[in-house]
């Protein structure tokens, strides 16, 4: 993935949307409100270079959009703009542009360069809060595009998310992604980044951040990707409009209380990432260097 282009724009924090071949990110400075950047996941610097699945999916994510775009703000036109001269990898800045003055959480926004082409020199002054309830609303937005076919698969969830460190990936994480797909049709994961398992482990994963996620990206019970960057899961519920939440038989009685439903299965007998780490004599501090 093209981690330094991310990086510039606040990955993983200001994730939107994981596609399957695009990462859809709130732009941290806002020319317009609401401007996003779209940045492809394959590691290629020209826009030729894209694959066709890329390519395609593309169009879908220009729909999702300028739908949002259009329901959430009435914006007027949408600008695409794509650089790629200080940061190599494929992307687009996706500005709205307004006509008129447009209100959002009791303030009034305005742009500045209509009719013009915008200027991203332009930032619109959000504090952090309002910057974090922007980021909020357009997740439940994009979350939303999602066809609701739960009436024609007949599973009992429309939309599931389970989440894991997934250090060295086994089959008993298999079992759970499997378990789960089968009771609903859309299945979302979280993946912890390195630094919440040291803040919650006091170590680092052996395995990066990056390899874990594009493992997880690449399962066919999967449906969308995203970073756990805490452990409020309330949130998630509320921005991804979570039914249901699995997790392993023994979180019974001690998982954070959620609204939606929980559902609990059983951990695959003599399988964990601790007992690979042990069976491959890897322990705490050897994980540390």
């Amino acid at each position: 993935m093209p981690q330094s282009t991310l990086r510039k724009f606040d990955y993983p924090q200001s994730l939107i949307k994981s596609y399957h071949h695009w990462h859809l990110l709130l732009r941290p400075d806002q020319p317009t409100l609401g401007s996003m950047v779209l940045v492809c996941k394959e590691n290629v610097h020209q826009y030729s270079g894209i694959s066709a699945e890329a390519a395609n999916e593309q169009k879908h994510i220009i729909a999702d959009i300028e739908r949002v775009l259009k329901h959430r703000f009435d914006c007027h036109k949408v600008n695409y703009l794509m650089l790629m001269m200080v940061d190599p990898a494929v992307h687009f800045h996706v500005i709205p542009r307004y006509e008129f003055p447009i209100e959002f959480c009791g303030k009034e926004f305005t742009d500045s360069q209509w009719p013009q082409a915008p200027s991203l020199a332009d930032q619109l002054q959000l504090d952090t809060i309002l910057k974090a309830e922007l980021l909020k609303t357009l997740k439940s937005d994009f979350a939303a595009t999602e066809p609701a076919d739960e009436a024609v698969s007949g599973k009992k969830y429309r939309r599931m998310y389970t989440s894991g460190c997934f250090d060295i990936f086994h089959q008993g994480h298999l079992n759970i992604l499997r378990n789960t797909k089968a009771l609903c049709d859309y299945l979302i994961v979280g993946v912890s980044t390195d630094e919440l398992i040291i803040k919650s482990k006091g170590r680092p994963p052996i395995i990066p951040f990056e390899e874990r996620i594009s493992i997880l990206e690449a399962n066919r019970y999967v449906d969308e990707v995203i970073p756990q960057i805490d452990k409020d899961k309330q949130k998630v519920v509320d921005e991804y409009q979570i039914d249901a939440i699995s997790v392993g038989s023994d979180w019974k009685g001690k998982y954070p209380e959620v609204s939606c439903e929980m559902v609990y299965f059983d951990y695959t007998p003599n399988v964990s990432s601790t007992v690979l780490k042990q069976k491959l004599n890897i322990t705490p501090k050897e994980a540390d260097k």
